[in-house]
């Protein structure tokens, strides 16, 4: 009896043992993997703290770069505003004189250069070079056809301080803007949103296609009131140098300018910035009309040429 217990009792102590080795190499094993998600818990941890910081970086860098956006925009703007009154003080000083000339107290007289149909890549620039060397400032009745993928030269039209005009955005007179009412109308206010676009500018001054006589021969004389009602302001012209009817020689140009000034105290000179021969005639059109005392100004909207 007292064997058996003895083996009982051995068998249970091996048991006991085998249990007990058994929970220690379970635990050991559960304590070696724990050890091992909480590394790569750990590592991920470290890995989220170096992504936010980064990302906080990359936030402030986001936001300094945001507040000298802002701090450019306002000095543009700035300059805008700038630009504008200075543009304004100018005009006025100019409707001040046209004052005086239509009055009888100058003995000034006042010619607006004017070019249509541009700006055309080949010729235009070299137009403004012309008027930068002479210090004269113009006006340009500019298509959006003309200058769509020329933006540095259509920019250079309005920073060089030339006035930039409505001339519509297709210009097609035959079978095209005066088809009906709602033709020119549309090709007037997309050629409006073109300029706003290009140049940040709204220009309240337009020239007819043809003139304002093709425009009512077409559409009616309810046209420029139509025209009025879009905030613009019309002009014709009472000199020109032909140079969009028929190719002559600069010298023609020129005397066909020149030598018809009469006694006309305020001329709006039609020319267009594709013709060579006028850009050859241009210089010794400008030094003419000094000489004949006329002063050169880009057309304003308060001009007593602009019809309203």
């Amino acid at each position: 009896m007292a064997e058996t217990d003895s083996r009982t009792s051995g068998i249970a102590e091996r048991l006991i043992a085998l249990f007990l080795c058994a929970g220690l190499t379970a635990c050991g094993a559960y304590l070696v993997k724990a050890s091992g998600e909480k590394a790569e818990t750990l590592n991920s941890i470290h890995s989220l703290e170096e992504e936010k910081e980064q990302l906080s970086k990359e936030i402030d860098e986001t936001l300094a770069l945001v507040k000298e956006t802002e701090s450019k925009i306002t000095e543009i703007n700035s300059l805008d505003e700038t630009i504008k009154a200075q543009r304004d003080e100018y005009y006025a000083a100019c409707k001040a004189l046209e004052d005086a000339v239509n009055e009888g107290t100058s003995d000034h007289k006042i010619a607006y250069l004017t070019f249509d149909d541009g700006p055309y890549v080949k010729t235009t620039g070299k137009y403004l070079d012309v008027l930068k060397e002479k210090d004269v400032l113009a006006t340009f009745f500019q298509m959006g056809r003309t200058a769509e993928g020329h933006d540095e030269l259509y920019h250079r039209v309005y920073e060089e301080g030339h006035t930039v005009a409505n001339h519509t955005y297709s210009h097609t007179i035959r079978n095209g803007i005066y088809r009906n009412m709602d033709s020119f109308v549309n090709d007037v206010i997309k050629n409006r949103e073109f300029i706003e676009e290009k140049l940040g500018y709204t220009t309240n001054i337009l020239r007819f296609p043809g003139g304002s006589g093709t425009a009512v021969s077409r559409l009616g004389s309810e046209v420029k009131q139509k025209v009025n009602e879009l905030g613009y302001g019309w002009v014709d012209w009472n000199s020109a140098t032909g140079d969009g009817l028929e190719l002559l020689s600069p010298a023609q140009y020129r005397d066909n300018v020149l030598k018809k000034t009469g006694n006309t105290k305020i001329l709006v000179v039609l020319m267009h910035d594709y013709s060579a021969n006028t850009l050859a005639a241009l210089p010794e059109i400008i030094d003419g009309l000094r000489q004949q005392g006329y002063v050169l100004l880009p057309l304003f909207y308060d001009s007593c040429m602009i019809n309203k």
